[in-house]
């Protein structure tokens, strides 16, 4: 059986078990075939905190999914997503407060802009949303939204990265549907730990995913980038640009990785990063990296 049809199976027997509303809510698409169309395209150039120099491409499988573990947070995940052209973000939630962040309805590589809630903050007003302020230092910044500016889903996707193992896990309502190797930020650009989301999906170089945005990149971000919400905590820019932490391809042969090379990104195999991005709801999906 393939990697493919493992995660096939393992989302079948998980809806026959869930309840009807999360089947509803959190139902994995039949060999990750089906993906979230994007209106539009754009020619830009991927500014990712990333470099390298091409080297040669093997083909690489997924790992067989761990033994199960459940996370302490199984989710559903509350995403908000954007309604408005400039989405501001308050440190409280009253229109009187200071405004944290004024945020565009479109990301820089087009995506609609869509914040992952956090549930840590106080039990807010009904027409308040607490959320996370992407691309902000310091990493986590907490902040308020009106609810009348955005449009509420839930997902129960989540992807776990531990730095120490050196692996990323991909999860449904807290069971592993697929796991894989991973290269991770070098001692001087470390990967920051926290709990992001993501943010920009596009495709590098060759339409590997249709329906997202196709971007000129260098090679070491091989097939498919999804960036993230995380800056990194090293770097106060890249390439002329914000230090954006990204989930990405690779061009590296299987054997660097469970190594420490990158500018903080997350690097794996393409067809991992591939099958991820073919999942739907992919934007605001959360990604808890921890040491």
């Amino acid at each position: 059986m393939t990697a493919e049809e493992d995660l096939t199976t393992a989302a079948a027997d998980h809806r026959g078990r869930a309840a009807q509303r999360r089947r509803q809510q959190c139902r994995l698409i039949a060999a990750c075939s089906t993906i979230a169309v994007l209106t539009g395209g754009v020619a830009a150039t991927l500014v990712f905190s990333e470099t390298g120099r091409p080297t040669s491409v093997i083909a690489t499988t997924m790992t067989a999914p761990p033994t199960a573990v459940v996370l302490p947070d199984q989710g559903p995940f509350t995403v908000a997503t954007t309604k408005v052209a400039q989405l501001r973000v308050y440190r409280q939630p009253n229109a009187a407060a200071a405004v944290l962040a004024t945020l565009p309805g479109k990301t820089t590589y087009q995506s609609t802009t869509t914040l992952l809630t956090d549930p840590d903050l106080p039990s807010p007003p009904s027409d308040w949303v607490p959320v996370t302020v992407p691309l902000r230092k310091p990493n986590e910044t907490k902040g308020w939204v009106q609810a009348s500016d955005v449009t509420l889903s839930q997902t129960s996707y989540a992807i776990d990265i531990s730095l120490s193992q050196h692996t990323l896990v991909l999860r449904i309502a807290g069971h592993p549907l697929l796991s894989t190797r991973i290269i991770i930020g070098a001692p001087k650009s470390p990967t920051p730990t926290g709990r992001f989301f993501l943010t920009d999906p596009i495709n590098c170089n060759t339409m590997a995913v249709p329906g997202y945005p196709l971007v000129q990149c260098s090679p070491v971000y091989g097939a498919f980038a999804i960036g993230t919400s995380g800056l990194s905590d090293a770097l106060d820019s890249f390439d002329g640009t914000i230090p954006q932490i990204a989930l990405h391809g690779t061009n590296l042969p299987a054997s660097q990785l469970g190594t420490d090379q990158s500018n903080g990104c997350v690097r794996m195999p393409n067809d991992v990063i591939i099958q991820i991005a073919k999942l739907t709801p992919l934007l605001g999906m959360p990604v808890m990296i921890t040491a």
